[in-house]
């Protein structure tokens, strides 16, 4: 579809009608009733994982499907934040349409809430030893994923920080038809995205109800199957970042804005990795991601301000004029 006056291609029917339903699917309605619905599911999860604690401590012999639950109360505080981060994933999904930064943002939130809710996993466990009196340096992780979560939780207000403060980018003055076009793009891999987020979503289910079956039926305790759903997740978010900096070149193709948008896909690679790695590496990982993300920011809001400034025109001054004297009167 040309534009009669400039020329410039406006979004087609198509991404018309992918636009549309994505702002069906992610609407406030929508996005209200789903934050209900985490708020309920967490709390019927919360007390249902108390009552397995509670019953694999009371009983004698409990069955292997009620042991597994442990007999440590504060494990089951991590159990609303499975749901409170699934939330959260989605509110990145509907938000990718959006702001380079306020997408990197949501990402770094969701990395901060997942090292938080190891805390939990941590906590649990040096309880244990603090009940027996024997506190010895296997409880160290405990305090590294505290302060690596607070410090995750203090670097992502500096990244807002930063990204609030950005100057008037040299991207807004690309033709409108373009950057609704790019938008309408945004969208149709925010959908995508989603689509991939429950089928991913379904399949660590049914991993977690086969465990459950294998526990039931044999006796067994334990996973079997290790899931990787965040894992997957930001592996996913990587090609997905790709994919939006492809399509951005078309608004917004300075060298300041492709630079910027690479080096938050090398971020969030290194985000992937300190997710898969262990104590002690992970934390130190993901941590000098963000530091990363925020150093770009910077770098790219000073260049933003020189070319916001514009060329610096020197004025030469002009050479004196001597006045002229007057004619001698006789």
């Amino acid at each position: 579809m040309e534009d009669e006056e400039g020329g410039e291609e406006a979004p087609g029917v198509f991404w018309l009608k992918v636009a549309a339903a994505h702002d069906r699917i992610f609407s406030e309605g929508n996005k209200t009733a789903l934050k209900h619905l985490v708020i309920r599911l967490g709390i019927a999860g919360f007390a249902i994982h108390l009552l397995l604690i509670f019953l694999a401590k009371t009983l004698p012999h409990p069955p292997a499907l009620i042991a597994g639950a442990g007999e440590n109360y504060l494990v089951a505080i991590s159990t609303p934040f499975n749901f409170i981060l699934f939330y959260e994933v989605v509110t990145l999904i509907g938000a990718l349409h959006e702001s380079t930064t306020k997408s990197i943002a949501y990402q770094f939130e969701i990395v901060s809430l997942i090292f938080i809710r190891e805390v939990f996993k941590d906590i649990a466990e040096a309880a244990e030893m603090v009940t027996k009196h024997t506190l010895t340096w296997e409880a160290l992780p405990l305090f590294v994923d505290m302060w690596a979560g607070f410090l995750m939780y203090l670097l992502v207000a500096v990244f807002q920080h930063v990204a609030k403060h950005s100057v008037v980018q040299m991207g807004a003055a690309a033709p409108s038809h373009a950057r609704a076009r790019f938008v309408a793009q945004k969208k149709g891999v925010a959908l995508g995205l989603g689509a991939l987020l429950l089928t991913m979503a379904v399949y660590n289910i049914g991993l977690f109800g086969m465990d459950l079956y294998r526990d039931a039926v044999t006796g067994q305790t334990g996973l079997a199957h290790v899931t990787t759903f965040y894992n997957d997740l930001f592996t996913v978010m990587i090609f997905t970042d790709v994919l939006v900096l492809i399509l951005s070149i078309v608004v917004s193709g300075h060298y300041e804005f492709v630079f910027r948008s690479a080096a938050f896909v090398v971020s969030i690679v290194l985000i992937r990795f300190a997710l898969t790695e262990g104590y002690p590496f992970g934390a130190p990982l993901a941590i000098l991601a963000m530091v990363f993300g925020i150093c770009v920011l910077l770098v790219f809001n000073y260049h933003m301000r020189i070319h916001h400034a514009g060329p610096v025109v020197q004025h030469t001054a002009a050479p004196a004029v001597r006045p002229i004297a007057p004619p001698a009167r006789d």
